[in-house]
């Protein structure tokens, strides 16, 4: 099985420098035309995307319905796709969290996948719910190439177990919104990962 893993496109708190987690905000006008680019470059490429499942959180769930109308295959919301829960830390700035708690965001963002922030959960946890449901389609679905729609922080945990097999190096793993990764998953195996594509973004002048 083929999987396009795709961040969502950018949002209002995502240029604000503000931490969204379980929480939301909408596209920017930027957003909006980064999901038409990326639409564009899928529809230009080789691959036939046969389903897509994505977050229920608003903003990956807008580009999950995109991609499939674009490619007029069904559309699934997966829970298990979310980003990771940032708990107390939702709703604040990126520029704050260092300020007041600089140990915490090192720890979040550069440091240790294990670190749980108050009421949320690691980077660990979240990413693993994403491979358990990475693994339980790949042995159900009978689609050859499927598009998945999630979030940057988790897709950077989720890239660091398919690239490195271990998690720790998360940070390298960061990539802008709208872009995408692709990998084969055969018989629970990784192969072929490409990651942060995102070459559709350069047209891109606002």
């Amino acid at each position: 099985m083929k999987v396009i893993l795709v961040r969502h496109a950018e949002t209002e708190w995502n240029v604000r420098g503000i931490i969204q987690g379980h929480s939301d905000s909408a596209l920017t006008r930027r957003g909006l035309h980064e999901t038409s680019a990326l639409l564009a470059a899928l529809a230009a490429s080789d691959y036939r995307i046969e389903g897509v499942y994505a977050s229920p959180l608003g903003r990956a769930w807008q580009m999950g319905q995109s991609l499939a109308k674009g490619f007029r295959c069904p559309l699934t919301a997966e829970p298990a796709l979310k980003e990771q829960a940032f708990g107390q830390f939702e709703g604040v700035s990126s520029e704050l969290l260092i300020q007041n708690y600089p140990n915490d965001a090192r720890a979040l963002f550069e440091l240790d996948a294990a670190y749980c922030p108050p009421g949320g959960e690691s980077l660990a946890q979240a990413s693993q719910r994403v491979m358990h449901f990475l693994h339980h389609l790949e042995s159900t679905s009978h689609h050859q190439t499927i598009c998945i729609v999630t979030h940057g922080h988790v897709s950077q945990g989720v890239l660091a177990i398919l690239k490195d097999g271990v998690i720790d190096y998360f940070p390298r793993y960061a990539q802008p919104n709208a872009s995408y990764s692709v990998f084969d998953l055969i018989n629970g195996k990784c192969t072929d990962v490409r990651w942060g594509i995102a070459t559709h973004l350069l047209q891109l002048r606002w």
